[in-house]
C-alpha cells in the first residue's frame, strides 16, 4: 500500500500548476533576465491548456546554455508550445477514447521535434496504444537521422513490434540496421533494412562491434 508520503509526492508530480512553479523556479539566474516573462508567460499558457510544461523549461536552459540571444531562446520556446498542442491532437487521434496522457504528448512533442512527420508518429502510436511510445519513436527518429528512409524505417519497426519486439528491443532493431549499414562491403540503406528484417525476431544487441566502411579495425 502507498504511504501517505508517497500519495503526497504523487500529487505534487501530477499538479501541472505545482509543476510549472518548480520549472519557473528552475529558470530563475538560468536564463536571460529579458527572456524571462515571455517564457513564464508561455509556460503559464501550457498550464491553462494542461500541457506538460517540462519540454519547455528544458528548452529554455538547453538554450540559455548554448548562449541563444533572448529573442531567439522567446522564439523556440514559442515553437515548442505549438509542437506540444499539435503532439496532443496527434496523441487523441491515435488513441481514441483514451485519456491523453502528458508522457505521451511530450515523446510525441520531441519526435517532432527531431523531424519525424506527424504521419510516422501517428502510425507508429496506433500500432501499439497501451505501451510507452518512446522507444518507437526514438527508433524511428534514429533511423531517419541516419539517412534511412521514413517510411521504410517505420516498416521494419512495425514489423519488428508484431514479431514480439516492443520497448527498447526496437532501439536494438534501430542499432542493428546502423551497424549493417556500416558493414564493409558498401551496403545501402535498403540493404541494411532488408538484412535487420530477415533477423527477426532474433535482432542482436547493439554490444557486438561491427567492420565499418573502409575500416580495417572493428570498430569506428
Amino acid at each position: 500500500m502507498k504511504s501517505a508520503l508517497a500519495l503526497c509526492l504523487a500529487c505534487v508530480v501530477w499538479s501541472p500548476s505545482l509543476s510549472a512553479q518548480h520549472g519557473q523556479h528552475r529558470l530563475q539566474g538560468r536564463v536571460p533576465e529579458a527572456a524571462r516573462p515571455a517564457i513564464d508567460s508561455i509556460i503559464a499558457t501550457a498550464v491553462a491548456e494542461s500541457l506538460p510544461t517540462e519540454p519547455l523549461v528544458q528548452k529554455a536552459l538547453e538554450g540559455s546554455e548554448k548562449g541563444v540571444p533572448p529573442d531567439r531562446l522567446i522564439g523556440a520556446v514559442r515553437r515548442g508550445l505549438s509542437q506540444l498542442r499539435e503532439a496532443r491532437i496527434i496523441v487523441a487521434r491515435a488513441v481514441p477514447g483514451q485519456p491523453v496522457a502528458a508522457g505521451h504528448v511530450a515523446a510525441v512533442s520531441a519526435a517532432l521535434a527531431r523531424g519525424l512527420s506527424p504521419a510516422i508518429v501517428e502510425r507508429l502510436l496506433t500500432v501499439a496504444p497501451n505501451e510507452p511510445p518512446v522507444p518507437a519513436l526514438h527508433a524511428a527518429a534514429d533511423l531517419v537521422a541516419h539517412g534511412f528512409d521514413p517510411d521504410s524505417a517505420t516498416d521494419l519497426l512495425v514489423d519488428a513490434h508484431n514479431k514480439g519486439l516492443h520497448g527498447d528491443r526496437l532501439l536494438d532493431v534501430a542499432s542493428a540496421a546502423d551497424q549493417e549499414l556500416q558493414r564493409a562491403g558498401g551496403r545501402t540503406h535498403a540493404d541494411a533494412l532488408a538484412k535487420v528484417r530477415a533477423m527477426l525476431p532474433n535482432v542482436p544487441s547493439p554490444a557486438t562491434p561491427v567492420t565499418h566502411r573502409g575500416s580495417s579495425g572493428t570498430k569506428l
